[in-house]
């Protein structure tokens, strides 16, 4: 049963009338089974604030157990949540993967576009993991169900890779992933770096002269790594790039990208370089602020054969 509808369905119980149980206390109490609250103690809050009680319990709020919003939204658990409310489902996929209830925009845009079939539960649930992801989240969907590999089928959330985090593909190959362009949907940008304040002016950032990213500092697998870049930006503008180690007293790699860029930077990680850290830094050109478009800056382990 729906957290809102069980909660109804005990005050109904036990009498409760408005003045004992107003709609605010009916929804916080809804929300806490949302956050993980045993319904048990819901039940004994809602006894606790019926007048028929003889003995009250005391303040009849309920004890939540907050749990952290879900890194991995599995999409078959969210889908076939309260199957009769679609506000519901809604509530309970915002506040399980965002930690947060939808706003009211949201809720409206959501739920009318869910009764007239024009998107599905499962694109509900791959939207909602999409916002975390820009809201600079490490969050990501999976599913149960069996897939043809060869059906042609485009994830365009490119939900299954992790931000600022490895992933791997099926021959071991490690990639990670720093800043992303997300086709259609805005950036996804790894939670461990430092960044300037994103200010999005025609599908690109406007950025101030300085560092414009940092991170994450972590110890990565020794071996051959690539710098993958691909970046447009005006034609006197100037990005340097720096990858270093053990907090920048070993300089791996440093390059400055005068104008649009696409390619490849090589490099050589050993065993004692730790702390590993990209940089990129906006230089001075002679503007206040300048104008880049980030389409991917990531680095790829290389799988000798």
């Amino acid at each position: 049963m729906p957290a809102d509808a069980f909660v109804d369905a005990w005050a109904s119980a036990f009498n409760l009338a408005e003045t004992d149980l107003n709609a605010d206390q009916r929804h916080n109490l809804a929300q806490a089974i949302r956050d993980g609250t045993n319904r048990m103690k819901v039940i004994d809050a809602l006894r606790a604030a019926s007048p028929q009680t003889n003995e009250k319990i005391g303040d009849f709020s309920a004890q939540v157990v907050r749990r952290p919003a879900d890194q991995f939204a599995l999409i078959e658990n969210f889908t076939r949540f309260a199957p009769d409310s679609d506000v519901a489902f809604l509530r309970y996929s915002f506040s399980k993967i965002l930690g947060r209830e939808p706003t009211d925009k949201e809720c409206l845009a959501f739920e009318f576009d869910l009764r007239r079939g024009t998107r599905t539960r499962e694109q509900a649930v791959k939207q909602i993991v999409g916002i975390a992801r820009r809201d600079g989240r490490i969050s990501l969907w999976d599913t149960l169900d069996e897939t043809d590999p060869l059906s042609g089928k485009v994830d365009d959330s490119e939900a299954r890779t992790i931000p600022a985090g490895l992933s791997y593909d099926l021959n071991g190959q490690e990639t990670l992933i720093f800043v992303r362009e997300v086709p259609g949907s805005g950036w996804m940008i790894g939670p461990d770096l430092l960044r300037q304040p994103i200010n999005v002016v025609d599908d690109g950032w406007k950025v101030s002269p300085g560092w414009l990213f940092a991170g994450p500092k972590r110890s990565l697998q020794a071996g051959s790594w690539r710098v993958q870049i691909d970046l447009i930006q005006e034609l006197n503008a100037k990005l340097a790039i720096q990858l270093v180690a053990n907090s920048g007293l070993d300089i791996l790699q440093e390059v400055t990208i005068a104008g649009a860029f696409a390619g490849n930077l090589s490099t050589e990680i050993r065993p004692e370089h730790r702390f590993v850290e990209l940089r990129l830094k906006v230089i001075d050109t002679g503007n206040e602020v300048s104008w880049v478009r980030i389409r991917d800056i990531s680095m790829i382990r290389e799988v000798k054969p």
